[in-house]
């Protein structure tokens, strides 16, 4: 009962960030990278309990955005790294910007993805592997909440299956004071 009650609840948490995501109202220069760090603080011991190696290469990554927002975005795909993935395996991000846009790429070991599931990763409620992801407690909206909140902020985001297993997450997004021009 208290299963199906909290994965109830999370799931009633993560439509209303979709929701919550159609409209910015709040908006700062927030670092993707200092929302990394957060993030893997928070995870450090689901990482260091399946013995996952990560490997960072954070460069200040400004963009103009709903902090709250941003950090959920980040908290998912470093969750996701961590879920699926293998005993032992590993994970690595990356944040930068260029003259354009701030980019975050998370790829991390783990299962095959095939072409079509990695095309539809980021539908809600889709679930590239179901026994897989009732095992580990997935609700199959974690990468289209991520999607939400990219769209949210004027960006781009793309998963990429890797041939040995595992995933590669690109999210592009405009830097502070540049959302909104071309």
């Amino acid at each position: 009962m208290r299963d199906a009650l909290a994965r109830s609840e999370e799931v009633i948490d993560g439509l209303l960030v979709l929701a919550r995501s159609d409209a910015l109202s709040e908006t700062e220069a927030v670092d993707l990278a200092e929302l990394v760090r957060e993030s893997l603080a928070q995870h450090a011991g689901a990482a260091d309990a399946a013995g996952l190696g990560a490997e960072l290469a954070l460069e200040p990554a400004i963009v103009e955005g709903d902090r709250r927002l941003l950090g959920r975005m980040v908290d998912n795909l470093v969750e996701n790294a961590i879920r699926h993935n293998e005993p032992g395996g590993w994970f690595r991000v990356r944040t930068a910007q260029d003259e354009h846009e701030a980019t975050l790429t998370l790829a991390n070991g783990g299962p095959v993805v095939s072409e079509e599931d990695g095309r539809r990763l980021f539908e809600r409620f889709f679930r590239a592997d179901a026994s897989r992801s009732r095992r580990t407690g997935g609700t199959g909206l974690g990468l289209s909440i991520v999607r939400a909140v990219v769209d949210a902020h004027g960006g781009h985001v793309a998963a990429t299956p890797l041939p040995d297993g595992g995933l590669e997450v690109t999210v592009g997004l405009p830097l502070s004071g540049t959302r909104g021009t071309v």
